[in-house]
């Protein structure tokens, strides 16, 4: 009896470590399972740290229809990709901005910001190419490729994998992201990948994404 108590113990700790690995269904290792039945609006509503404002974003920016239904000014996608602006990086955006709440944004600024954000077809981890960082002043590197997003703002995304041991490119592989068409052209992480509600792939920007980086030249999100 007392060696049936201890293996229960034993077991029940272990389901508890593999628990604590993961958040998001994303483990640290990048391998995961991140399937969610359920549309991108509600995925965003079932993770309320990461997302909340940013499902603010949406229905302000009346947006509803794409992150439900997939549908925008008519037309019906098969799939979206959509890279993420986190809670983080909006509550920044409106402090810096003295603003109290994300509905004091100019709303169709704010749809544009989340339609930059978004590739009118589901790409995956590995379905982006590798390619290596730039420096200097070049502002695409080799491999990688190019793609539009449903603002028609064209990104640069490329894949970097680390070294491991000693050994280049046998590490965990990291997506980046550069928006070509703004300001600021800044090299941007995901800080997680293949989430995958119906019909979208979620690739969430790193936290310390900054809304100004996605700007052009006279655009903010506040009301004039």
């Amino acid at each position: 009896m007392k060696r049936n108590f201890y293996t229960l113990i034993a077991m029940l700790t272990c389901v508890g470590l593999v628990m604590g690995c993961t958040k998001d269904n994303f483990i640290a290792t990048g391998v995961s399972d991140g399937r969610h039945d359920c549309s991108l609006l509600e995925y965003m509503m079932k993770h309320s740290y990461d997302w909340d404002s940013t499902v603010v974003m949406v229905r302000h920016a009346e947006l509803t229809s794409l992150f439900e239904n997939n549908e925008l000014d008519g037309h019906k996608y098969e799939g979206l990709t959509f890279f993420g602006p986190t809670n983080h990086s909006i509550r920044r955006y409106l402090m810096e901005q003295k603003k109290a709440q994300v509905t004091d944004l100019d709303p169709n600024m704010c749809r544009t910001l989340l339609l930059r954000c978004m590739i009118g077809k589901k790409y995956y981890m590995d379905d982006f190419k590798a390619g290596e960082h730039t420096t200097g002043y070049v502002i695409v590197g080799e491999g990688g490729d190019r793609y539009t997003t449903l603002a028609g703002t064209e990104c640069w995304i490329y894949t970097v994998a680390a070294n491991y041991n000693g050994v280049p490119y046998m590490g965990a592989k990291s997506i980046y992201i550069k928006m070509l068409d703004v300001i600021n052209q800044n090299k941007m992480e995901i800080a997680s990948g293949n989430i995958e509600p119906n019909g979208c792939v979620v690739h969430a920007l790193e936290y310390k994404f900054t809304i100004d980086d996605w700007l052009k030249r006279g655009e903010t999100l506040i009301k004039k």
